[in-house]
């Protein structure tokens, strides 16, 4: 079998702003140093503060030490080194899925908040085939990065047992990993792993701590007045890019596009007009207290530039975007009197999807409507849901969904009793079949209650409950704003009723556009484009599947028009829910390409963090707590 080795490939990544601050510009040239030697650092600092811009300095620096080019003229040795190990465990497909995911050279980034707990080895690790019932070879992010740097944010949200088995990783003398139920170890010396926390020191494990980099403190921007004045008209040029009616801005200026300027933001006319906005509200934005960091002024900024609305020129602009700029600084900002609220979450538990999250919903929607179930709380009827849906394949015993239920704390019942009074109740209401007797009894959903939820509509909508609060405010906010972009991320934690807002706002915009939404799951992005590929084929349109997801979005591109429909005009809004569930590099770079190339639809995403990876092509839109009427 012939391979072709991977192109060792230096990353082109987004620098964001160099520092202004001194204390900030010392830090920078401090890692510089580490970065010329191969040295790993740890990287504290708040939320939204910047730890990944640091993080991709390190790399600028990284690349143009000594260590990188030797790297660079020593791979194909190396990977034939790799080959040669790999080789003497692995064979056919196994051997062929690592060596051709293989990342020489590359900077990567991957946020820990937004990785499933229950999958994080797994996405950082690999696991082997059938390590799960059904699960295929998969190669980790760390096994996959040669000669590069892995950033990881927020390293301290994952699972302490998981933070036991990275000292292994993070210790230099072993910089050791392995595969869920691997084979062999495989060496880590040729990857720079960047971890950076928001945690104090003392709330990760000591032992985790001293092994994983030299530390560094990065200061939140309430500390760091030059830099934000520096910030602010990067930002402000960043969001006039995301606009859909650039072309009339650079008309203004009388702006054409070139192979050199790509973007409005590169041009000289455009960097002077966001200065001179800078200028004007930089003293408002400075005597503000700005809890969420960068993230939030950046957010507070570009909401101000897309809520203008038909400018008429560069003066109208001005003056819209210092008026709604207004009405957002105190939104993401505290006085400095004032010391800021902490706002509860509406629920005290979250429930998180399974592999199946169509399933999920639509077994939801079934329980709902069953009128013997009513003494059953909407919470309990949702962990029922996803577990019957995760076990829609193989079955269940009774003390399966016992150890399910008391997994979620705020079941107050989660006797023998109760669950086996739960399942008769679905055995009575014909959802549930059983075989067996005693202890030994297995259930399974029937075929005619599984033949009824699992529709062939791949982009259909979640139903509402009546008794949830209308938010219609955000609804016509959200409404003003695809009017001016066409890329929005809705960000809020788990159960803040992210799906219920959507699903209400689709049902208020009906008449002018058509919504497809989509709800993300385990399975990631590809899952998405499979299903594509199975719509299409329903169509009579033949598609090579194993061609066409080697370069999905392109490939995908041409047949849009097959896919979604237009209303009155308006471009078809693709909805991706629970889009944190996207956790994997590749599946990040999937959507984000997909955002940059399918502009024949709006996109909106919504999740309970977005990965920095999306702040280039979204807008973030965050929702406060809300629950039901009272």
């Amino acid at each position: 079998m012939s391979f072709i080795i991977p192109e060792f490939t230096t990353s082109i990544i987004d620098y964001g702003f160099t520092p202004e601050d001194e204390d900030t510009k010392k830090l920078y040239r401090e890692v510089e140093e580490f970065a010329k030697h191969g040295q790993p650092v740890v990287i504290f600092g708040p939320a939204g503060s910047g730890k990944e811009f640091l993080a991709r300095h390190y790399y600028s620096a990284f690349v143009k030490s000594e260590i990188y080019r030797q790297y660079k003229t020593i791979w194909k040795s190396k990977y034939n080194e790799i080959r040669n190990h790999y080789s003497d465990f692995y064979s056919g497909k196994s051997l062929e899925v690592f060596l051709s995911s293989i990342k020489p050279g590359v900077f990567q980034s991957i946020d820990s908040t937004t990785i499933y707990p229950n999958l994080a080895e797994s996405i950082l690790l690999g696991h082997e085939e059938n390590s799960t019932p059904g699960a295929s070879v998969r190669p980790g992010l760390l096994e996959l990065i040669k000669c590069g740097v892995l950033f990881i944010e927020d390293i301290g949200e994952l699972p302490r047992d998981l933070q036991a088995k990275l000292i292994r990783v993070f210790n230099s003398e072993i910089s050791m990993g392995c595969r869920i139920a691997g084979k062999i170890n495989y060496s880590l010396k040729d990857v720079i792993i960047i971890p950076a926390t928001n945690k104090p020191q003392e709330e990760i494990r000591k032992t985790f701590f001293y092994k994983i980099g030299i530390q560094v403190n990065l200061k939140g921007i309430d500390e760091r007045p030059k830099d934000v004045r520096k910030s602010i008209p990067h930002f402000i040029s960043k969001a006039i890019d995301k606009r859909k009616d650039n072309s009339v801005i650079s008309s203004w200026f009388g702006i054409y596009y070139s192979e050199k300027i790509t973007t409005l933001s590169e041009t000289k006319e455009i960097k002077k007009f966001a200065e001179d906005l800078g200028n004007l509200v930089a003293d408002e934005i400075l005597i503000r207290r700005w809890p969420g960091n960068f993230r939030a002024l950046r957010t507070a900024l570009e909401a101000s530039i897309f809520r203008i609305e038909k400018p008429k020129d560069a003066s109208s602009f001005s003056e819209e975007f210092h008026k709604n700029l207004q009405h957002y600084i105190p939104e993401y900002s505290d006085n400095p009197e004032k010391t800021s609220v902490f706002v509860r979450q509406s629920f005290h538990d979250s429930v998180y999807p399974s592999q199946y999250p169509d399933l999920d919903r639509r077994i939801l929607e079934e329980l709902n409507c069953r009128k013997k179930l009513n003494n059953i709380s909407g919470f309990e009827k949702r962990i029922l849901a996803n577990f019957l849906s995760s076990k829609h394949k193989t079955g269940f015993m009774r003390r399966d969904l016992e150890e399910y239920y008391k997994e979620h704390t705020s079941i107050r019942h989660t006797s023998e009793a109760h669950i086996r009074g739960k399942i008769n109740k679905l055995v009575i209401l014909k959802i549930l079949s059983k075989t067996g007797e005693g202890k030994s009894t297995r259930y399974n959903l029937t075929n005619p209650f599984l033949k009824h939820v699992k529709n062939d509509d791949l982009f259909s909508l979640p139903e509402v409950s009546s008794d949830w609060t209308d938010r219609r405010n955000e609804i016509d906010d959200l409404g003003r704003k695809i009017n001016s972009i066409q890329r929005i991320y809705i960000q809020a934690p788990s159960g803040f009723g992210k799906t219920a807002f959507i699903t209400m706002f689709c049902n208020s915009n009906q008449e002018r556009y058509k919504f497809y939404y989509y709800a993300l799951g385990e399975a990631g992005i590809n899952k998405l484009f499979k299903d594509i590929v199975k719509l299409l084929r329903s169509k009579k349109i033949i598609l090579n599947s194993e061609k066409i997801l080697k370069d999905v979005v392109n490939n995908v591109q041409p047949y849009l028009k097959e896919i979604f429909k237009s209303k009155t005009g308006d471009k078809p809004v693709l909805i991706l829910d629970n889009a944190h569930f996207v956790s994997d590099p590749d599946g990040i770079a999937i959507i984000a390409d997909l955002a940059k190339r399918w502009q024949e639809v709006i996109l909106i995403l919504s999740g309970d963090k977005m990965d920095n990876t999306f702040q280039k092509y979204f807008h973030e839109i965050k929702l406060g707590p809300w629950g039901k009427q009272a």
